[in-house]
């Protein structure tokens, strides 16, 4: 059984340096730069998008959990942006462990649940080109792609 609660201080910590990490190597591809400037550009982003860490108003930041063998494990975090009728993810991420094992469907199931109840009409996000796994689960849970964002470097 999976259970989501609101993401702690220390957990805050923890998910910037594992996303940036994440993110870091998504952006250094995307854009043809080194891994450490891809780093720096997540790291710009973070801080753009949550300039009140935790408190930044409208974003909900989420630690998903699961017990297993009699022991809580956190399974990875979530990050979204509420606006009057609809959420923004900004971020999901399963922990590699627990990665491939159904969990990431049953986190939108609970989370799904919760949006349409608050009045949630639609969920929106992006999904990087190359991220083959999640692009089919999003599928899968009934995501529709609404356009391709396209980039060429003009210098190499």
């Amino acid at each position: 059984m999976i259970s989501y609660r609101n993401m702690t201080q220390e957990e805050f910590i923890d998910y910037r340096a594992y996303s940036n990490e994440f993110r870091g190597q998504e952006l250094a591809d995307a854009k043809h730069v080194s891994y450490m400037e891809g780093i720096q550009l997540a790291n710009t982003e973070f801080d753009e998008c949550l300039p009140m860490g935790l408190n930044t108003e409208n974003n909900i930041l989420l630690s998903f959990e699961v017990e297993l063998n009699g022991i809580t494990r956190l399974l990875g975090y979530f990050w979204y942006l509420l606006s009057e009728n609809s959420a923004f993810i900004y971020d999901f991420q399963i922990l590699p462990e627990y990665q491939g094992k159904g969990y990431g469907s049953q986190v939108f199931q609970a989370l799904n649940h919760s949006w349409a109840d608050s009045g949630i009409d639609q969920v929106e996000l992006l999904v990087a080109y190359d991220n083959e796994r999640a692009f089919k689960l999003y599928k899968e849970l009934g995501f529709k792609a609404t356009g391709i964002n396209m980039a060429k470097r003009t210098k190499n």
